[in-house]
């Protein structure tokens, strides 16, 4: 990492006179630039974090860079203009997997990303996926110019929202949640066929069901089930947990369990028949989530 007062920076100037700043550090001021943002963003109760939430992830770059067997690198990271306006933010863990050539030799969980409302219809987000996956190996030390890493992300899904969740987070945030899981498509994002459950965030807060999760541009039509392993074991662990044990039968351990007796890859399934679906207001009974819609609606039209 390189950069003046604060060394644990990276900086990387990108098309389009944008610059990114993106630190590992808790104290660093790029913590609460990224935090100005992401606070107007998010809004609902189990999928918030809160600033300490932010500084103890950061912080386990000092205790966790090599747990579970694997390197690991937290950072937040922040997107300006030459004026210094903020565009965006990201909060991500970079975690180096060594699973054969094969594979991508990393795995980016994209915990939380935002575009600022002036900033948006640019194209700012697949900028932002393009600097993340570049941060990320710089930040595992790991060949910039080498093969991606692959990149998973969270998103609300429309089917398990209560009326209330779906409206005020539309209203926050200015975008529909169908219209959402849209712009993530035109970026190549697929659903993970796995019942992903999101561990609770904190002591005061639940376990998420509500959620569905996904790849981001991934090569291939399913993610090898040991990389999926290892890539949740540490989001888990570090961004989700926060270092902390969880209690015995928790949920974290069962998906663990669950891909580590697997052999056969997790298939992704295509989001755009799905969103055809719910645009012309078919019925969605049966289906109990966004993912088993995306199932059907494949199977459907024969992908």
């Amino acid at each position: 990492m390189t950069g003046g007062a604060d060394n644990r920076l990276i900086r990387l100037d990108l098309p389009g006179g944008v610059r990114v700043t993106a630190s590992d550090d808790p104290a660093s001021p790029v913590l609460a630039r990224f935090f100005a943002g992401y606070d107007r963003a998010f809004v609902l109760p189990d999928e918030r974090e809160e600033l300490g939430g932010f500084a103890a992830c950061l912080a386990l770059n000092a205790s966790h860079r090599h747990a579970y067997g694997r390197t690991h690198s937290e950072l937040v990271a922040i997107f300006e203009d030459e004026g210094g306006t903020l565009l965006g933010g990201a909060n991500f863990l970079a975690t180096a997997i060594n699973r054969g050539a094969a594979l991508p030799p990393a795995a980016v969980a994209l915990n939380y990303v935002y575009v600022e409302e002036a900033a948006r219809g640019r194209g700012m987000l697949r900028v932002i996926l393009g600097a993340v996956r570049q941060l990320a190996l710089l930040a595992l030390g790991l060949d910039p110019d080498g093969p991606a890493p692959a990149v998973f992300i969270e998103q609300n899904d429309p089917l398990r929202l209560t009326a209330e969740e779906y409206a005020a987070d539309t209203a926050h945030s200015g975008t529909d949640q169908v219209d959402r899981l849209a712009i993530w498509a035109r970026v190549g994002t697929r659903i993970v066929d796995f019942p992903y459950v999101q561990p609770a965030l904190s002591a005061g807060q639940q376990a998420d069901d509500g959620l569905i999760y996904a790849a981001v541009d991934y090569p291939g039509d399913a993610v090898d089930a040991r990389l999926l392993h290892d890539h949740l074991e540490s989001f888990f662990g570090i961004s989700v947990r926060k270092g902390e044990d969880e209690a015995p039968g928790g949920v974290a351990a069962a998906q663990l369990a669950a891909l580590a007796s697997r052999g056969a890859p997790v298939a992704l399934l295509p989001m755009e028949p799905a969103i055809a679906w719910l645009r012309a207001g078919r019925r969605t009974a049966g289906h109990d989530g966004f993912r088993a819609l995306a199932a059907a609606a494949a199977d459907e039209r024969g992908d």
